[in-house]
C-alpha cells in the first residue's frame, strides 16, 4: 500500500483535476483499489470535481472522532473510493487536523487490500498542507510552468525532506507551449526533481468541470485522459492499457 500526498505551493494549479483523474483512471484502467481522500478542509472540493454531492459524513467527523472510518467513505462509479471533506463552514469549527495521520493508519488497517491512498492536499505551506504531508510516505508536486510557481515547490520539497519523505516527481499541469513558460529542463534545475509527467490546458478541462464529470470519463480517448493514465503507469510501473482501435477512433476527434 502506498500512501501519496498530491501538494502544490499555490492553490490554483489544478491539483484536485489531476487527484480526482488520477483516482479514477488507476481504479479504471489499471484495477486498483484507491482511496482518495480530501485533506483541504478550508476550501473542499474534490467530490465536487467528482460528481459526488450527497456526503453527510465526511473527514470533518472522523476528525471529531464522531463516526466511523466507513461511514464516511463513498465509491465512485469508477470504483475508485472517496473520503471528502465538509462544504459546511460550520463543520471546521474544533478541527485538530493533527490527527490525520491517526486516521490514515486507521485507514490503512481498515482498508488493507488498497493499493493507493491518495490525499489531496492544501496548498501552500499552512497547517493543513502540512499536516497532509507528515501523514503520508511520498509525494507528487504540482506545478504549472511559470517561474513563480515553480519556485514555491522549492518550499515544499524542503518540508518534504525534512519530514523524510519519497519524492515522486513533478507534475507539470497547464501547458499551452507559450513562449513564457519554463522549459521542462528548467523546471527540473531550479526543482531538482524529475517532471514525470505534463498535462496539456484545454477548453474540455473547463467542460468537464462545469459537468462536474471529470475528462477521464467524459472523454477518455482524449490527449489529456490519455496522459493522465500516462501518470498512473508510471505510479503502478506498468504499460498503458492499449486500446488501439478506440484510441485511433476517438483521435480523429481529438482537437488538440
Amino acid at each position: 500500500m502506498r500512501v501519496i500526498s498530491v501538494v502544490s505551493g499555490k492553490g490554483g494549479v489544478g491539483k484536485t483535476t489531476l487527484v480526482s483523474n488520477l483516482g479514477i483512471v488507476l481504479a479504471s484502467r489499471y484495477n486498483k483499489k484507491v482511496i482518495l481522500i480530501d485533506c483541504n478542509i478550508t476550501t473542499p472540493h474534490l467530490g465536487l470535481y467528482m460528481g459526488m454531492h450527497n456526503h453527510p459524513i465526511t473527514l470533518n467527523d472522523l476528525v471529531k472522532e464522531e463516526s466511523d472510518i466507513s461511514e464516511a467513505v463513498y465509491t465512485h462509479p469508477s470504483g475508485a473510493k472517496l473520503i471528502p471533506s465538509s462544504l459546511s463552514l460550520k463543520d471546521l469549527d474544533g478541527l485538530d487536523m493533527t490527527k490525520l495521520k491517526s486516521i490514515i493508519d486507521r485507514i490503512k488497517k481498515e482498508y488493507s487490500d488498497t493499493d493507493f491512498i491518495i490525499l489531496d492536499c492544501a496548498p501552500g505551506f499552512g497547517r493543513e498542507a502540512i499536516a497532509g504531508m507528515r501523514s503520508c510516505d511520498e509525494v507528487i508536486y504540482v506545478t504549472t510552468p511559470y517561474f513563480p510557481v515553480v519556485v514555491d515547490i522549492v518550499k515544499c520539497v524542503r518540508i518534504a525532506d525534512d519530514l523524510d519523505l519519497k519524492n515522486i516527481g513533478l507534475l507539470v499541469n497547464m501547458k499551452k507551449n507559450n513562449n513564457h513558460e519554463l522549459t521542462t529542463s528548467e523546471i527540473e534545475n531550479i526543482t531538482e526533481l524529475p517532471v514525470i509527467a505534463s498535462v496539456s490546458l484545454h477548453n474540455d478541462i473547463f467542460k468537464s468541470l462545469h459537468n462536474r464529470i471529470p475528462i477521464s470519463i467524459a472523454k477518455p480517448y482524449s490527449k489529456i485522459s490519455r496522459q493522465f493514465s500516462g501518470i498512473a503507469a508510471h505510479l503502478t510501473d506498468e504499460e498503458m492499457p492499449k486500446d488501439k482501435i478506440l484510441n485511433r477512433f476517438f483521435g480523429l476527434f481529438d482537437r488538440y
